[in-house]
């Protein structure tokens, strides 16, 4: 599928990497985007097919989960606040960014844990996340409004976790069609994330939050993703919907 026909479709669910916790998600139609980060110079370079201002053009809301560089990355969505007409959810854990940032205060709707949320077309229920670190412990510097989100349209949900540990949340979740995952250290590693694919049960698990930046010593507990290792652990119903895209490559669930 080229890139122009992901973005003009209008009645399936596509969805395009972009590194990391970055998605642009084209659910039947409205084309919205999580944690998008273009232009830190320590990831690995976008594909060389990605044009980010057409990008821009297409995107109607931007969600950010948390704060960090790599999931609410300031040149980006500055750069979506002057190139695009969309529509910014971000969480009160990050009012001084966006306001540092200068993104435009009618566009912008801060949001915390538990919220009920509607936009035109979409519904949104944001969901606690609480930010890990070495071994999974929980870090230091977790904040208690950093938000996932469920995003419902005409009766598809997905759920997008952004950085977190297994939560009591994730008990009470189900009916989920499509979650992404980052069985990363400092998330649900491998155990968790099996216990939160079994509770969760979505019918398509797509990974993230790995081969987006270069893997040393020090940052290995956020960069490197043990996806092998996890598909390889996933009873065969799940194996069936766990799905692998490149980055920059649409991919169209029919």
């Amino acid at each position: 599928m080229t890139l122009e026909a992901f973005y003009q479709q209008k009645s399936s669910v596509g969805l395009m990497w972009m590194g990391n916790a970055g998605w642009v998600i084209n659910l039947r139609g409205l084309i919205f985007s999580t944690d998008l980060d273009l232009h830190s110079p320590e990831r690995v370079p976008l594909p060389e097919n990605v044009d980010i201002f057409e990008l821009a053009r297409h995107i109607q809301i931007v969600f950010v989960t948390h704060g960090h560089g790599d999931h609410f990355n300031e040149d980006t969505c500055r750069m979506l606040g002057s190139h695009s007409a969309c529509r910014f959810v971000i969480p009160e854990s990050c009012v001084q960014t966006a306001t540092d940032i200068g993104l435009p205060d009618h566009r912008v709707t801060f949001v915390k844990p538990g919220m009920e949320y509607g936009l035109p077309g979409l519904h949104v229920h944001t969901v606690r996340a609480i930010h890990g670190h070495f071994f999974g412990s929980v870090y230091s510097d977790a904040n208690l409004t950093d938000c996932g989100y469920v995003f419902e349209r005409q009766g598809f949900r997905v759920y997008q976790p952004g950085d977190t540990v297994l939560l009591e949340e994730h008990f009470d979740m189900g009916g989920i069609d499509l979650a992404f995952v980052s069985p990363t250290e400092h998330n649900m590693h491998i155990e968790n994330a099996l216990r939160y694919l079994g509770l969760v049960k979505p019918r398509y698990i797509f990974p993230q939050h790995y081969d987006s930046y270069t893997v040393t010593n020090e940052n290995a507990f956020w960069t490197r993703g043990y996806v092998n290792e996890l598909y390889e652990r996933l009873p065969s119903e799940q194996q069936a919907g766990f799905i692998r895209v490149k980055q920059g490559q649409p991919y169209v669930i029919e």
